[in-house]
């Protein structure tokens, strides 16, 4: 089992996720609605969401070793389960929001030359921004029912 400082890694690791999700979801959904912030969001929205991956993912393979060397009640099957989609939902967030600021964030279009075609076309720019603005939501959704189902297994008795 992985531990920090003697306790198990998975009880800190939480703690980045339920904090730093919502944020990266409310900045893809700012970013996508608001034009002027997009210089300012960029690249912080970038570096959150591709640094969310590992930790998501490492944050669960810390409540899996957990999970096997603790008790497991129904609670904590239904938190593991809110878990694995959680993991997938950070991935797709990536994927989503890096395809969002390559087509409409100039610096990072600019260094990949063959998308040229695609920053140009107003439909892929629209649609990548409302389904970015989408996962964004969906993974604010996601880490609260994810981090409500792990309190609850901690905390209902």
């Amino acid at each position: 089992m992985i531990e920090i400082g003697g306790l198990p890694a998975h009880v800190l690791l939480v703690h980045a996720v339920v904090v730093l999700a919502p944020i990266a979801g409310l900045g893809a959904i700012v970013y996508a609605v608001a034009r002027r912030w997009w210089g300012y969001l960029a690249w912080p929205l970038g570096v959150l969401s591709l640094g969310l991956v590992p930790v998501t993912l490492l944050t669960a393979q810390a409540g899996e070793q957990l999970e096997k060397v603790r008790p497991a009640s129904a609670l904590v099957h239904e938190h593991a389960q809110q878990g694995d989609v959680l993991k997938v939902v950070s991935v797709i967030f990536f994927i989503l929001v890096a395809a969002m600021l390559i087509v409409t964030y100039e610096p990072f279009g600019r260094r990949l030359a063959f998308l040229g075609g695609l920053r140009g076309n107003r439909t892929v720019r629209g649609a990548l921004l409302i389904a970015a603005a989408l996962a964004g939501a969906f993974f604010i959704y996601q880490s609260i029912i994810t981090g409500h189902s792990g309190a609850a297994s901690v905390w209902a008795r």
